[in-house]
């Protein structure tokens, strides 16, 4: 009899599922959030709670964005994000991870004030509406650690409706892999939705065309 109850016993403990991380989820466009909810990950060991804040202008205005939420642990090996879009529109992202239930719900460590150096690498560049047909016939100076260029594809929502467009610029390699938790995050709450996002190595001057 207590050799059954052992057993069972150790039954339980092997199939009793590993406790689902918990973390703090939000956007904002301040430093911090507001209404910040608390979300499950998903049943993967692989999970992280991630804070990150950017800086950076995609408009006329200076913008800051947070995001919380739960991530790949695999994504927070890169914890600096950033992307150029022209010489005047860009986006700084510093981000950071934990793996203990609610560990994001601090206020974001903010990103240095990183001087944006020119590295010798371009990209074709534009920015269109009513097309997703980006060309990019003129070219952006990557800056910094940003050696890819990107191409983006997707929805602009205008009021009521929803027009297709695109981008292409500069990236690092961490933005290209951050692109769903948090470049297409912070774009959709500016009414940019990504469908479509490539990558390639970014050139240097010689090798433009």
């Amino acid at each position: 009899m207590m050799k059954t109850l052992l057993i069972s016993c150790l039954l339980l403990t092997l199939l009793n599922p590993v406790a689902t991380l918990t973390c703090e989820s939000c956007f904002g466009q301040e430093k911090d959030c507001k209404n910040a909810t608390t979300v499950e990950c998903d049943d993967s060991p692989d999970q992280s709670c991630m804070s990150a804040f950017g800086v950076g202008k995609l408009s006329l205005l200076g913008s800051t964005m947070v995001l919380k939420s739960c991530i790949n642990t695999e994504l927070c090996d890169a914890d600096y994000a950033s992307a150029s879009i022209t010489s005047s529109m860009y986006i700084q992202i510093k981000g950071s991870c934990c793996k203990t239930d609610m560990c994001n719900s601090g206020p974001p460590e903010m990103p240095a004030n990183e001087t944006r150096e020119l590295n010798g690498l371009k990209c074709p560049s534009c920015l269109t509406i009513l097309t997703d047909d980006c060309e990019g016939n003129k070219t952006v100076s990557c800056r910094n650690e940003e050696d890819q260029c990107f191409y983006a594809g997707g929805l602009v929502k205008l009021g009521g409706s929803s027009l297709i467009g695109a981008l292409r610029g500069c990236a690092t390699a961490s933005m290209c892999n951050y692109s769903q938790e948090m470049l297409g995050t912070y774009l959709k709450s500016l009414g940019y939705e990504i469908t479509q996002l490539e990558c390639t190595d970014a050139m240097d001057d010689a090798n433009q065309l």
